[in-house]
């Protein structure tokens, strides 16, 4: 699985992401053979505001926006899965106020998106436990169990 990241340099975040990146093709890998690519783009507030009003319908800024891409080839023969886009704000302002590593809550909303492209949902109580489990799985090996804890509480 191949994580190309993008974003604007005034959104800030892209060096932290681009650090992150073995990471996440470490968390992805289990979900999806090689070929597969996502992108995350870190995004302004507006402009993911902007994102969701038109996708989603909803106000304001949401934390993280999973778009899934066609089937067809994606350049050098790879086939795009999906985009990932984060609010640069909201994920700082999301790990301050779990005492956890920007590091980690990227970790965490990019395992939520790649479990989004990979089907899962959270429409129900039981799904977003499936979906919290299968997120901590994901996680385990990557993070220590104590941010781990965190990011969920």
């Amino acid at each position: 699985m191949r994580i190309a990241t993008a974003g604007s340099p005034r959104v800030g975040g892209r060096a932290d992401l681009e650090s992150l990146a073995g990471t996440l093709r470490a968390i992805g890998a289990p979900l999806w053979p090689r070929g597969r690519t996502v992108t995350v783009a870190l995004v302004g507030e507006r402009r993911m505001a902007s994102l969701n009003r038109r996708y989603k319908g909803r106000s304001g800024a949401a934390e993280i926006l999973t778009f899934p891409c066609g089937d067809g080839p994606g350049p050098a023969a790879e086939t795009p899965l999906g985009e990932i886009c984060l609010c640069w704000a909201s994920l700082v302002r999301g790990a301050r106020g779990r005492g956890v590593s920007r590091r980690a809550y990227a970790a965490r909303l990019v395992a939520h998106g790649l479990l989004h492209l990979a089907g899962h949902r959270h429409s129900t109580a039981a799904e977003e436990r499936r979906m919290e489990r299968a997120e901590r799985r994901l996680l385990r090996g990557h993070l220590g169990a104590r941010e781990i804890e965190r990011l969920f509480a």
